[in-house]
């Protein structure tokens, strides 16, 4: 099984790393840099190509490589689209494959990009810019750290933790236009989120409060509903929410808390809207910015961006991890994904 890894590099890091896992073992097998570029933070891995995060000295965009190889997920850089502006955080391709969109955590901004008919990232189009901030310290002014295309496909959701809101938006004639907005409890920082199965809910993960917001969600509508936190109760130090990855099969959700140095466990009940928090379990390692589960749903990895340690769990039955003994260096890691 082969998967990127995405990271800074402002000490170590090299940008995308390419790494290999034995499936049937349970171990890394290797871990080699694929494309040396600066701070390819967010991955978006799509057939033959791999999008990513770029920061010029000045400017910030994306790159789009081919993999060259799909046996061995070798990249080859194709070109890159670079403006003045800060560095995104996040980017996902749309599924029509037409546009690309990244946030701007700096700057609270949504940017929209053409995707070419060879699957390349040619040119910027539209800059949305979200308005608001929150009573956090954090929170002077927005910044915006995710976006989604919604299930219906009919429009973005924009995750901003400065505001403390969702902004939802549609590409109309190569512009991005607000359709609605959501407001979530002030100073809770919402930094991503996912939906359930029937497309009718979302959870959102909070960074400055460690919480996952359920809301409902219909026609661009978001509606909070119920809130459960991923820290221990007993739990007084500082810790900040990072990712949030449902498993291949719905039933189980992950948050991981850096600080705390954990990731939560959550069972999803058969409606796709409740949650009962079943584990927390330890990291082994320093802030863990990002982890995924591989496809077939075995195994979670888990990137730690302070201590440039790949960590893998076995994923069993009911949900829960228990750690194995296998480990890889990747420095600066904050992004995984898979091939």
């Amino acid at each position: 099984m082969i998967g990127y890894i995405g990271s800074y590099t402002k000490e170590n890091g090299q940008g995308i790393y390419r790494y290999e896992l034995d499936s049937e073992k349970g171990e890394f097998k290797s871990v080699e840099v694929a494309a040396q570029t600066p701070n390819a933070t967010y991955l978006d891995i799509q057939n033959d190509r791999v999008y990513a995060i770029k920061k010029g000295k000045t400017k910030g965009g994306v790159a789009t490589y081919e993999i060259a190889d799909l046996e061995t997920g070798g990249l080859r850089f194709i070109d890159d689209c670079l403006e003045e502006g800060g560095s995104g955080c996040h980017l996902m391709l749309t599924s029509d494959q037409n546009h690309l969109v990244d946030t701007v955590y700096g700057s609270g901004e949504v940017r929209l990009y053409e995707v070419d008919d060879r699957g390349v990232v040619t040119d910027r189009l539209d800059v949305f810019q979200i308005e608001g901030d929150g009573p956090h310290e954090r929170q002077d002014g927005p910044h915006t750290h995710f976006v989604t295309e919604t299930p219906d496909r009919q429009y973005l959701a924009a995750v901003d933790l400065g505001a403390d809101k969702l902004v939802t938006l549609k590409i109309a004639e190569g512009k991005l236009e607000q359709v609605a907005e959501c407001s979530v409890a002030p100073g809770s920082g919402p930094r991503h989120l996912v939906f359930n199965e029937a497309g009718d809910y979302a959870f959102i993960f909070t960074e400055l409060s460690n919480e996952v917001i359920g809301a409902s969600y219909e026609d661009g509508i978001f509606t909070p509903e119920d809130v459960y936190s991923a820290l221990p109760e007993d739990f007084d130090g500082h810790s900040q929410g990072a990712a949030i990855r449902r498993h291949p099969n719905r039933k189980f959700l992950y948050v991981s808390n850096r600080g705390h140095n954990s990731i939560a466990v959550f069972k999803v009940d058969d409606s796709g809207r409740k949650l009962e928090r079943i584990q927390i379990e330890p990291t082994h390692g320093e802030w863990p910015r990002d982890f995924n589960i591989t496809p077939d749903g075995k195994y979670l990895i888990c990137a730690h961006e302070r201590s440039h340690n790949l960590v893998l769990f076995d994923v069993n039955e009911d949900g829960t991890l228990t750690r194995r003994e296998s480990e890889a260096e990747a420095p600066e890691g904050v992004f995984v994904g898979f091939l």
